[in-house]
């Protein structure tokens, strides 16, 4: 209340004052045109709308970030399995080449030990495996008859070692060039 008593207080004393009012009749009259432009909605809905399309826009450069990324990655990949082929080949190679010198160390190797000996009929037939085991070994080397020479086993049903029936004299495989 003791704001309202106040106004009116100066609401008096303005009216009780000397001065003259301010004339009104010289100043022209003031026509407010109406306002044209957006209103707060529309100004509200285009900012959306243009924060939208912002963050629309961020999204499309982190995809397009993300897929070149990708690429670059697979290039990487790509060049990385290159290089790892490109290595294995090499060393396909150097195992090929190790491979042949070692062939060509073998030949060499065989051609200079065929020109320093050189072996019987009987020699070679008992390396291939084409000779028996008596014409290699001598009579009474194969005693069993298992194809093998029986180097110190029992002759069969004779219990004597190989030596013994050899040397025998009663033996029908006596060899006396082996006693």
């Amino acid at each position: 209340m003791a704001v309202l008593g106040m106004s009116m207080t100066l609401a008096t004393a303005a009216a009780c004052s000397s001065s003259e009012p301010p004339s009104v009749e010289g100043t022209p009259e003031r026509t407010v045109a109406p306002f044209s432009g957006p209103s707060g909605l529309e100004r509200e809905s285009e900012e959306t709308a243009r924060a939208v399309v912002a963050e629309q826009q961020r999204l499309a450069a982190e995809a397009e970030a993300a897929r070149i990324a990708a690429e670059a990655a697979a290039a990487e990949s790509a060049r990385l399995a290159a290089v790892a082929e490109a290595a294995r080949q090499e060393r396909l190679r150097a195992a090929e080449a190790a491979e042949e010198a070692a062939a060509a160390a073998q030949r060499e190797s065989a051609e200079r030990a065929d020109d320093e000996y050189v072996g019987g009929d009987l020699e070679f037939r008992c390396s291939e495996g084409t000779a028996t085991v008596e014409e290699c070994f001598g009579p009474g080397s194969d005693l069993n008859g298992n194809g093998v020479a029986d180097i110190n086993e029992e002759p069969p049903n004779s219990g004597q070692t190989q030596y013994e029936y050899l040397c025998d004299p009663d033996s029908p495989a006596y060899a006396p060039e082996y006693c």
